[in-house]
């Protein structure tokens, strides 16, 4: 008779308390619940409380992961303040050198890129890299200056693609960063500011935002390395709206809604060809920071009636401890 043993090499282990942490298709036998478990993968798409910010802000940018995040920039003051998470806590570190908002992100906590935004003379076209330790200002500069603009915030420092946002008119200008200079490339089909988006430097998503006569749309644009492409629409129309994710799946969250730029906590799920309203919202509603992936993503900071430090923990799938039963 084939065994467990048989199968795999070793026997079931018999333990007094669960393990931790775990490992996905473990087995066990918990010999003080009389019961064989395993640990397996399961869907939990809810917010949770994280670290609050040491610095309330709305309009910064972020680069990074849930448990490993760098925030910079934002409102109100077009601050050049930078906090690092680590998953349960936010330290401050090096400043920015350009005080900005409205500017976007992306990279790692330990190798991120600042670019675009609202400085205090005007709309910006500096860029700046962080090294784990300090920002420089790179000599690449954006060919479009603007503010409130969405960027490939998945992709690494040295490639990604920035798009949207407003110069004097609201614009559909996309360009792509090689780590060393920035290129213009097709403009997205829709000009639009304050939207959303996420991805890589050859395959984004832009949602949302405010365009030439909506102020809260629901259009969806794929970018395939050379052109946008319209795709499916997602569920509640809005603006000032963040994700966090990949073309092949991602969530965003947050932002103002009608009627009256009223703050939503409303989440949705893109899995690659459509969005879905998820029913957790977040806890506070407000228009946010994000970045991580849409299994483990971060809201940082926001606007509410001012700027707030709330930080919520995305958790979509995750391991999860199942008795095993014969029925």
């Amino acid at each position: 008779m084939t065994t467990y043993k048989g199968i795999n090499g070793f026997a079931v282990q018999s333990v007094a308390t669960d393990p931790s942490p775990l490992d996905e298709g473990q087995v066990w036998y918990n010999n003080a619940t009389y019961a064989f478990k395993l640990a397996s993968l399961g869907t939990v798409n809810a917010w949770a409380a994280g670290g609050n910010l040491n610095t309330g802000r709305y309009y910064g940018a972020a680069a990074g992961t849930q448990t490993s995040t760098l925030l910079f920039g934002g409102d109100p003051g077009k601050v050049t303040t930078t906090e690092s998470y680590n998953g349960t806590s936010w330290s401050p570190v090096s400043s920015l050198n350009t005080g900005r908002s409205g500017l976007a992100g992306a990279g790692t906590q330990t190798a991120a890129l600042a670019l675009g935004g609202e400085a205090p003379g005007g709309n910006t076209t500096a860029t700046e890299l962080y090294n784990g330790t300090s920002w420089t200002t790179s000599p690449a500069t954006m060919n479009t200056a603007r503010r409130v603009l969405a960027s490939a915030n998945a992709g690494p420092q040295t490639a990604t693609l920035a798009f949207g946002g407003y110069t004097t008119v609201d614009t559909a200008a996309t360009e792509s960063y090689d780590g060393s200079s920035w290129t213009s490339v097709n403009s997205m089909n829709t000009a639009r500011r304050e939207l959303g988006g996420f991805g890589i430097q050859t395959a984004a998503l832009a949602f949302g935002g405010e365009s030439p006569g909506n102020a809260f749309p629901t259009a969806t644009e794929s970018w395939n390395g050379t052109s946008w492409t319209t795709v499916n629409s997602f569920n509640t129309g809005r603006m000032a709206n963040t994700g966090a994710g990949l073309q092949s799946g991602g969530l965003q969250f947050g932002g103002r809604v009608a009627p009256a730029y009223a703050i939503t906590a409303a989440t949705e799920l893109w899995n690659g060809t459509s969005w879905t309203t998820n029913p957790n919202s977040l806890a506070t509603a407000r228009f946010t920071t994000g970045s991580g992936t849409q299994t483990s993503a971060l809201a940082s900071g926001g606007y509410v009636t001012g700027a707030v430090t709330n930080t919520e923990e995305w958790s979509g799938i995750v391991l999860q401890t199942k008795t095993i039963t014969t029925s």
